[in-house]
């Protein structure tokens, strides 16, 4: 019964098989539309199966894109900064090459007359108001001897030192500085006060003197030579009582952003 069967199967198969493979209209169309229906059928199936691959496809892209963003992003910030940090630099940049300009077009002018020299700190300790610079007894530098910026007079040395020299500053308590009010006749004693400002002393009220005047060394101090700028009159009071009026200054040279300096050789 089984090998009997058996044969009737193979029979029908040898028989199907001829069908598909003739060119009989009725088996074709059967065949092609059997095709199709399995297509409909399959196609959907595949999408499923494919959507999943291409969703992990997707985040893995999106993934990777984000963190080449992120990379660049670090790359721009961290030179965006440096950019920051060069254009913050350039100021002070130009501010030095100013400086430096005008002590060499002083030292060219003047050169066996004056020593250039830099700041290096302040003594706290002293009496006397005073910053250090690194130029000292061997570069030629003696007690009195004053100093200056482009801008205007700095101050005298008071104690010099091989390799250093400490310079007593004009807004010192015990520094006097005798001037001319240029361009006028009047004449007085520029005055420390250990503050910001100078007192000009002994500017009668007949005197003018207005906000606005220049101030330049007489050269009658015995310290200073003449013509050297010092400060600008910013209140003049003749009201007080007396023949003086009360005159304050301030110095061209601000003391707490100095760098470097020229020491004039006497």
């Amino acid at each position: 019964m089984k090998s009997t069967f058996v044969i009737i199967a193979a029979v029908l198969l040898l028989v199907l098989s001829f069908l598909l493979f003739t060119n009989i209209a009725v088996f074709q169309r059967g065949y092609g539309n059997a095709k199709y229906h399995l297509a409909d059928g399959v196609g959907p199936v595949l999408q499923v199966l494919k959507t999943p691959t291409r969703s992990v496809s997707y985040v893995l892209d999106n993934y990777v894109n984000l963190i080449d963003v992120k990379r660049r992003n670090e790359e721009l910030k961290k030179k965006v900064e440096t950019l920051e940090l060069e254009t913050q630099k350039i100021p002070e940049l130009e501010k030095e090459n100013e400086r430096l300009k005008g002590l060499l077009k002083l030292v060219e002018q003047q050169p066996n007359d004056l020593i250039a020299a830099r700041i290096v700190g302040e003594d706290v300790m002293n009496w006397f108001k005073c910053v250090i610079i690194d130029k000292g007894r061997y570069a030629g530098i003696k007690e009195k001897m004053p100093v200056i910026t482009p801008s205007g007079i700095v101050g005298q040395a008071v104690e010099v030192h091989d390799w250093h020299t400490k310079v007593m500053v004009v807004n010192d308590t015990n520094s006097a500085v005798d001037v001319y009010v240029s361009g006028k006749n009047a004449r007085g004693i520029a005055e420390g006060t250990g503050q910001t400002a100078l007192k000009l002393k002994y500017v009668t009220k007949n005197d003018e003197v207005e906000v606005g005047d220049k101030l330049i060394t007489s050269g009658k101090d015995a310290i200073f030579p003449k013509g050297l700028a010092v400060g600008i009159v910013i209140s003049v009071n003749k009201n007080r009582a007396g023949l003086f009026s009360d005159v304050d200054v301030m110095p061209f040279n601000n003391f707490k952003k100095l760098d470097e300096v020229l020491v004039v050789k006497r």
